[in-house]
């Protein structure tokens, strides 16, 4: 059995949105403009903006659009970035820091206005999304970061004990930050929309057709897929958490964890009404955090770190559970139907990156958990760039390549963390 392709089959978002069609796989030698390489969120709109301004565009994916973490998160559309706008400005200078953060808060505007613009059936909502405080101290740390995002640019608004509790529907949170530009999306069915859009404006999507190796030219690039050349004038790699040997120094420059989920039943009407009454899902402050929101059936979904990348183990299972019926006692008994996992990629400062890898190679990746937004925004960011429009034009800061020294170690030493990180949160110690 492919266990990879059951573990995609048994997540929520597959089993809750209409059957697809899969496209071809590359048959033949094909020459294009731009070779995008990815069919997550990322890719799937690079290619949908390059094709809006006319561009010979072919995107290639390994299994089937969204297949790995676009296909398999929690959905959740948060702008902004995890540092806070005082620390980026102290970081790249006012002019740069405050240039992304109107891109960074900016991002769900954007994504929501794609969905509006082709019609995307991806049940959007924007209720919000509130980071709840773990403990009294990163309660006082939530009212800071919200005076600070608020100077910056950003829309956001501090939750005490009682608003928090209103909010949330639960006595967990001590305290809370809410996200005004914040919402939701069936992550899978919005991919397939991107995909559908990109399509329908002449972009080819190649699935079943992965990409082995990448050959920068001096007049282009030339991909290997399925056995056959492709060669493009520019590529985009969008590969983010599973790009390992297809360019290991963009693999070698972050660390991947694993990311898992769990989802009920539609809940009884009277309990569903109770739970997040706001229609806002929630984080946490902690380092190993926990998520949740009630999807548009009125299914209880939540997700943290999980033991192993593309699969969910039982202990994780549990573990969630666990975590569900702790900060909401209400769903003890209820029946968990669905259960997935995936890889995603974490930088050691929290913040994603863009990099010209070559000529008229560039890549994205890194998103840290905030993905549906961000990984929407840079594959605009992506389409321009490979447009020619020049790096210190672009909404985002190009950087070079920084491989993690020690790789390995650093990778298992990820791993080793959040075991510790598991310990604090469990003894108390605030994020």
């Amino acid at each position: 059995m492919n266990t990879d392709l059951f573990s995609f089959r048994s997540t929520l978002w597959a089993a809750t949105t209409a059957p697809r069609a899969a496209s071809a796989a590359l048959a033949g030698p094909l020459d294009v403009d731009v070779a995008v390489i990815g069919g997550g969120f990322t890719g799937l709109s690079a290619a949908l903006h390059l094709a809006e301004a006319g561009v010979k565009v072919a995107l290639f994916e390994a299994y089937e659009v969204a297949h790995r973490a676009s296909g398999r998160n929690g959905g959740q559309v948060v702008p902004g970035f995890k540092p806070t706008p005082s620390a980026m400005i102290q970081r790249f200078g006012v002019e740069t820091a405050r240039r992304m953060m109107r891109f960074g808060y900016g991002n769900a505007d954007m994504l929501f206005d794609l969905v509006d613009r082709y019609r995307i059936d991806c049940s959007p909502s924007r209720d919000g999304w509130i980071q709840g405080a773990f403990t009294e101290t990163s309660g006082q740390y939530l009212k800071k970061r919200a005076a600070d995002i608020n100077a910056n640019g950003g829309d956001v608004q501090y939750l005490d004990r009682e608003t928090m509790r209103e909010a949330s529907g639960s006595q967990f949170w001590p305290a809370g930050l809410l996200e005004r530009r914040a919402g939701a999306v069936h992550p899978l069915a919005y991919a397939r929309g991107l995909a559908r859009a990109a399509t329908e404006l002449g972009a080819s999507i190649y699935e079943r057709s992965p990409v082995t190796e990448i050959s920068p030219r001096v007049s282009g690039v030339t991909l290997s897929v399925n056995g056959h050349a492709v060669t493009a004038k520019h590529a985009i790699l969008a590969t983010d958490s599973y790009t390992e040997t297809l360019w290991p120094a963009v693999a070698q420059s972050y660390v991947t964890v694993a990311s898992a989920q769990i989802a009920t039943d539609p809940l009884p009407d009277a309990l569903r009404e109770r739970l997040m009454p706001k229609g806002a899902g929630v984080s946490e402050t902690r380092k190993i955090t926990y998520y949740c929101r009630i999807d548009p059936e009125g299914r209880f979904v939540i997700g943290g770190r999980g033991r192993s990348t593309d699969s969910l183990d039982d202990a994780t299972r549990t573990q969630l559970r666990n975590a569900a019926e702790e900060r909401f006692p209400e769903l003890a008994g209820a029946t968990w139907s669905h259960g997935w996992a995936c890889r995603v990629g974490m930088t050691m400062d929290d913040l994603p990156r863009v990099h010209q890898l070559a000529d008229r190679l560039w890549t994205a990746y890194g998103y840290c958990g905030r993905g549906v937004a961000m990984g929407t925004a840079l594959g605009r960011v992506l389409s321009e760039a490979v447009r020619g429009v020049r790096p210190a034009q672009l909404d985002f800061p190009v950087t070079p390549v920084n491989r993690m020294p020690f790789y390995p170690a650093r990778q298992v030493g990820a791993a080793l963390t959040i075991n510790w990180y598991r310990l604090r949160d469990t003894l108390g110690y605030p994020a």
